[in-house]
């Protein structure tokens, strides 16, 4: 699915822009296939002990920025979704830090969760392969506010860039 612009700011809550500015539209696709093999690189070869530990000032561990992005990419092709379709019921937000204590992460091998995460952008790719641009125009209302289906995929896409850059960053300091 190719797309000429980004969402405009009246698709979507102004915190959602972080993630957006992260994507450029013709890039969407590339962004889309390949965050997962990059996930993949910089983390697959880490010790158990690397991706358990806390660095500050980060709240999270690196398995469970992954259960995150597993969270989230769930949470916003559900959305992406129910919003394409025109389903106008409004969908509830979330608590991100309650989804991230409610699992111990550190017994899961790091390589399940790239592999779980692989497989929902897999299915993802495949759910925007089928809907029509038109339908990316819809709106809904997702964490009461409006949002189109575009700018859900867009933040998709944004969101993971976000944290792939600094879980870049974490590996490297």
């Amino acid at each position: 699915m190719q797309f000429n612009s980004a969402p405009t700011p009246n698709e979507y809550h102004q915190f959602y822009g972080k993630y957006i500015s992260l994507v450029a539209p013709d890039k969407l696709p590339d962004e889309l296939t390949s965050q997962a093999d990059e996930l993949k690189k910089l983390l697959a070869n880490l010790s158990d002990s690397q991706v358990n530990c806390l660095h500050e000032p980060y709240t999270w561990t690196l398995k469970q920025v992954i259960g995150h992005l597993i969270d989230c990419e769930r949470i916003f092709s559900h959305r992406l979704n129910r919003i394409a379709v025109g389903d106008e019921t409004p969908i509830p937000g979330i608590d991100q830090n309650k989804y991230v204590s409610a699992i111990d992460y550190s017994p899961v091998p790091m390589t399940n969760l790239l592999d779980e995460f692989e497989h929902l952008r897999i299915a993802n790719c495949l759910l925007c392969e089928r809907l029509s641009i038109a339908s990316m125009t819809n709106m809904g209302i997702a964490s009461d506010n409006p949002v189109s289906a575009r700018a859900n995929l867009f933040i998709l896409a944004g969101h993971v860039r976000y944290h792939l850059e600094i879980i870049q960053q974490r590996i490297e300091s």
